[in-house]
């Protein structure tokens, strides 16, 4: 009994495991068709804690069977998936990523070969640690992503995307969906932050970097260390002041991939902080094709509609491609060894093995010289970036030091005339000891710190002298020593703005001081104080002006991030080293076969020959390439190949993108694209166009701009606004079309297509507004200048066709190119105003057409024949219109409006005749205006009439003076009978008598204004001057023809009075005052009073006497 009770209790325990184990892992156990399900947020994390072993998921295929909320779910993301995960349409919702570390995302990376679909995911995606790689789905990808959607928020430092974070090479995201909000500084993007694989119909809803940090900033923020190094001098600030963010894109931050049929419709960038926004991408050197934004863009710099800043597709080799050469030689090299191994005897084995090792050392140098040409482009791609901006940050500083120490030297001279005034005044004033003593100390630290700021101020000036040398090309480019005096003058600064601090305290105090005693002094005490308080109010405004300008340079380098230099890698030398040991030891191999060859070996000898003359070639060469490192130029460093091959183009291209979206920034900005470019030398405001090569090397470009268009308004607040590109510096733009407007607030160079251009246009149209202050043009604003070319401009303007009209421009105006810089050929315009070239039509450049010459041209895009006139109002369009070319059209064909409450619609124009261009009418609102003036007025010059209503800016007040008619005022007094009997008129109506009688009509207006809201209005009359307010009235005529006194009240020489209608008739009658007919009026009373009074007395007693006389006769 006791061995089967012992088996059964074994047997109850395994199956109790069995059971225990099968219930705790359901995510992990695949069912019979080989699927891992997910029911439940439990299954989601035990499958997230499997997938932590990279290689657990390959070949698993999941299935999300419902949706999941992860809200309180201690939830880990998946480290590592390279299976399938079909997410069957559900959400995951409740996703929240704060304290987790980057990358960071649903899944943190997702490896090759790994396919996620039909996934719905929301939360909020922002991590700690790096805050790199950063995506709702994926943090990285090198696999797939199709049909997914994220909702939320994605924040990050770099690489940040609503989709995926980093989407590498063979990655693909297709059909995903973003909205909610995605922010980082550097390489933001709706979808994907920085794409080197393909985005495929995507669609962005998502605001992309549109938040911004309050820009405020106090210098008790500042602590900039004089002796750090130049990564840490600009990242210091303990208030950060703006966000400056670069490579933003609508759907990708940067791409050096494809982005394929993606569409943006949500807000890109923040106005007027960011560098390189884009609707689609923000920085680019991949391919687009067929991208669509209907977005708000806004940005400071490179800002485009597609994208910001488009950059070439580059192959990279050295000097005249001299690895390439090597390696050429080196084959060359090898192959005559191998000739000459061919040709010796098999039996000379000592000549044999002699040329066997010459064969494997040239082999190995050929091997060599691959390395070290991958190596050197590697060196050169990872710190390209970070030496354009370190030549940026050194740019920005030699462009504002010299305001700041033009405002330090007015600041010293100021103060140096205030140590003046001030030692007059301790000669005139009569201080206290105190006082005194602390107006010396402090003039004293005046002028202490002012040799201070002197000093600072030549430090600055050093090296600002020395930045521009290395800027301009005078001293040889090196890292460490702009690093360095970049340091030096960020801690220059950092000492002028203690300094200037001190002299401010100071003035103030001294200030304070010599106020005092300004009120009671004598007066050449007084004057020697006011001269005093000027000369310090001066040097207080200077140092002000220099303290705010230094302020805003270092929050501009305060923003920026950290620089990070990648030296060549370890290998790099010792590759070096081996190929020049490979050579070497080929040469000596070389040597020792000359010393052992027998004299009657004529052919291996000529073998040698040629052999050691190649060796020879290799060695030179290698010498050229260390030479000729040393002695590159600017010029040879680009080679523009974007108009060969244009159709083969698959990368550095944009093809087929339409922009519908506002684009808004203050420099380099575009309907498309916003420069074409590679920025060696960045600037904030405007590039450097020259320079020497920083590091050696030479570029093949191809970027492409082609059949592209953009309907959206252009708006910059400098230079180079463009409808198609904002800035060309290389590059082509072919058969694209601009719609809209461009326009720039104070800048020059705006075009229809290009603002600035250095590069070909070919084949393109332009319809649009534009506006600038100078070099404004209709396919061109200008060309870049270059005196290197016979045309003054590298810039050619072919086969183009504007119909434009330009609103405003200073000088340098024409319907092909603003300024005649550049190659203009077979280009046509229609216009009425404008010639080609600035003042000048020039026969097969830039000639005019007329509209119906225009129209039968071959390939006319479907735009230019016909017309759209809308009605705008509060930003919406009520009403369009289409029509010909030269229609007109009367008020009957506008929109009716509503008025608001207390404004009006107002039309910006009305006259639509003889329309010939594209027609925007906008309705804005105005204040009613509360009263209208007439233009009668007295000889003072006041006007005699005020009306009080709602009235609309075109609204006026008529006053008519009439003949005035004494006959239709029988109130008037004549005479003293007149007025008597008048004025006792009073006993028969049985009213009140009156103080006053009327005398004359003093004047008669007529009046007229219109029709307000209102049916009764306050009037305003001012009387003639011989006319007293106190002794005159005013009547209306009434519709009866009666003329009717109207109460008045005055308000300051005016009388006040309301009246219904708004054509009305007033009369002024005179006035006379009458308290003697009072006087007598109570004086009479009095007398009645007095008389009745004493009658009713003798009545009384005349009767109370009869009495008396009755009463004696009875008596009697």
């Amino acid at each position: 009994m006791k061995p089967n009770k012992l088996s059964s209790r074994l047997l109850a325990l395994a199956l109790s495991l069995v059971l225990s184990l099968s219930l705790s892992l359901p995510a992990l156990a695949a069912g019979e068709d080989g699927i891992i399900y997910i029911h439940t947020a439990k299954d989601l994390c035990a499958f997230s804690d499997s997938c932590a072993y990279d290689a657990w998921s390959r070949g698993k295929t999941v299935l999300l069977t419902a949706d999941i909320s992860l809200r309180g779910v201690d939830f880990e993301p998946i480290a590592s998936f390279s299976g399938t995960f079909n997410g069957g349409g559900h959400t995951i919702s409740g996703l929240t990523l704060t304290d987790s570390l980057s990358p960071a995302g649903l899944f943190l990376t997702l490896e090759r070969g790994a396919f996620v679909h039909a996934l719905k995911v929301e939360g909020q995606v922002t991590p700690g640690g790096t805050k790199e790689f950063v995506g709702g789905i994926a943090g990285r990808s090198y696999g797939t992503i199709e049909e997914c959607s994220f909702f939320g928020v994605v924040k990050g430092e770099s690489a940040v995307g609503g989709i995926v974070g980093r989407n590498e090479a063979g990655g693909l995201v297709a059909n995903c969906t973003v909205s909610g909000s995605v922010s980082a500084n550097r390489y933001t993007g709706g979808i994907a932050g920085y794409n080197l694989g393909t985005l495929r119909a995507c669609i962005n809803s998502a605001s992309v970097n549109t938040s911004n940090v309050d820009p405020t900033l106090s210098l008790d923020d500042l602590s900039i260390d004089p002796a750090s190094s130049l990564t840490d001098l600009v990242s210091v600030g303990a208030v950060e002041s703006r966000n400056a963010t670069s490579d933003t894109g609508g759907v990708a931050g940067y791409s050096s991939g494809s982005l394929l049929s993606c569409i943006n419709r949500g807000a890109v960038g923040y106005p007027h902080f960011g560098y390189n926004v884009g609707g689609g991408a923000g920085r680019s050197d991949g391919f687009m094709d067929f991208c669509s934004n209907y977005g708000m863009i806004y940005g400071r710099k490179d800002v485009g509609g597609i994208v910001g800043q488009m950059e070439p597709y580059l192959h990279l080799s050295l000097r005249d491609d001299l690895i390439a050469r090597l390696r050429t030689e080196l084959d060359k090299l090898n192959a005559l060894v191998s000739s000459t191994l061919d040709d010796v005897d098999s039996t000379n084995d000592h000549i044999s093995s002699r040329l066997d090792s010459v064969s494997a050392y040239t082999n190995a140098a050929v091997d060599d010289a691959d390395s070290l040409a991958g190596q050197t482009i590697d060196f050169i791609d990872k710190n390209i970036g970070s030496v354009n901006e370190l030549t940026d940050r050194a740019k920005t500083v030699t462009d504002a030091l010299p305001d700041i120490l033009k405002a330090l030297e007015t600041a010293e001279k100021h103060a140096g005339d205030a140590i003046d005034a001030l030692r007059q005044c301790d000669k005139d004033l009569t201080l206290n000891a105190a006082d005194r003593a602390e107006l010396s100390a402090a003039s004293g630290r005046i002028q202490t710190n002012s040799a201070k700021l002197k000093a600072a101020a030549n430090s600055l000036n050093t090296a600002v002298n020395d930045l521009k040398e290395y800027l301009d090309g005078s001293k040889t480019w090196n890292t460490d020593a702009v690093r360095r005096l970049l340091s030096d003058a960020l801690a220059a600064l950092s000492d002028a703005m203690s300094v200037m601090a001190e002299i401010s305290t100071d003035m103030a105090k001294i200030a304070a001081i010599l106020s005092d005693f300004l009120k009671d002094a004598a007066p050449k005490a007084h004057d020697d104080i006011q001269q005093a308080l000027d000369a310090l109010s001066d040097a207080a405004a200077s140092l002000d002006t220099a303290t705010g300008k230094t302020r805003r340079l270092i929050e501009d380098l305060n923003a920026r991030g950290s620089l990070t230099f990648y030296p060549l890698g370890d290998g790099y030398q010792d590759t070096l080293d081996s190929l020049f040991t490979n050579l070497r030891s080929t040469m000596d191999e070389l040597d020792a076969l000359s010393d052992g060859l027998s004299a009657d070996g004529s052919t291996l000898t000529a073998d040698l020959r040629a052999v050691n003359d190649q060796m020879n070639a290799v060695v030179n060469l290698c010498l050229d390439i260390f030479v000729d490192m040393t002695d590159a130029d600017a010029s040879d460093i680009f080679e523009d190949t974007s108009d060969e091959n244009i159709d083969a183009v698959t990368f550095g291209k944009v093809r087929g993108c339409t922009n519908y979206g506002a684009v808004d920034a203050d420099l380099n900005v575009g309907g498309i694209a916003g420069a074409m470019a590679i920025e060696y030398e960045l600037d904030p405001e405007g590039d450097q166009k020259e320079s020497s090569s920083v590091f050696d090397r030479v570029y093949e470009t191809k970027a492409v701009v082609q059949h592209c268009v953009n309907r959206g308004s252009i708006s910059g607040k400098k230079d180079c606004i463009g409808g198609i590109v904002g800035e060309m510096d290389l590059g082509i733009v072919l058969s694209c079309e601009a719609y809209g407007s461009a326009r720039s607030e104070t800048g020059s160079y705006v075009g229809g297509i290009a603002g600035l251009s250095s590069a070909g246009i070919r084949s393109s149209w332009a319809k649009l507004t534009l506006s600038g202050k100078s070099s404004v043009g209709g396919i061109v604003g200008s060309g870049s200048e270059d005196t290197s070319s016979s045309a003054g401009s590298s810039c050619t303007v072919t086969d183009c066709r504007s119909l434009v009209v330009v609103e405003d421009c200073d000088q340098f105006s024409g319907a092909i190119s603003g300024r005649d810089l550049g190659v203009f050929r077979g280009n046509y315009f229609v216009s009425d105003t404008l010639r080609g070239i600035d003042r000048r039509s020039l026969s097969g450049q830039a000639e005019p057409m007329d509209y119906a010459a225009l129209c039968a041209l071959d390939g006319v895009p479907e735009d230019f024949l016909s017309f759209t006139l809308r009605f705008v109002c509060d930003g919406r369009t009520l009403k369009t219109l289409r029509f010909d070319y030269g229609d007109s059209f009367d008020f009957s064909v506008f929109p009716s409006l509503t008025e608001q409450s207390g404004s009006y619609p107002v039309w910006d124009r009305t006259d639509l005749t003889d329309l010939r261009f594209d027609t925007v009418v906008t309705a804005e609102y105005t204040a009613y205006r509360a009263s209208l003036q007439s233009d009668a007025q007295r000889a003072d010059g006041r006007s005699i009439f005020f009306v009080e209503g709602e009235f609309n800016e075109t609204d006026t007040l008529t006053a008519a003076a009439q003949t005035p008619d004494p006959n239709a005022f029988p109130q008037l007094a004549d005479n003293r009978r007149t007025a008597l009997k008048n004025y006792f008129s009073f006993l028969s109506e049985r009213t009140l008598p009156a103080m006053t009688v009327y005398r004359s009509v003093a004047e008669q207006w007529e009046l007229s204004f219109p029709r307000d809201a209102l049916a009764e209005h306050t009037i305003r009359y001012l009387p003639p001057e011989e006319v007293s307010m106190d002794h005159c009235a005013v009547f209306v005529r009434r519709s009866d023809g009666s003329w009717q006194p109207v109460e008045t009240t005055s308000m300051g020489s005016y009388l006040l009075f309301t009246a219904e209608g708004e054509n009305l008739q007033l009369a002024v009658l005179t006035t006379a005052a009458v308290w003697w007919l009072w006087a007598i009026f109570l004086a009479l009373i009095a007398a009645a009073v007095f008389f009745i009074v004493r009658f009713a007395r003798r009545r009384r007693g005349k009767k109370a006497a009869k009495p008396s006389k009755k009463e004696n006769g009875a008596a009697g």
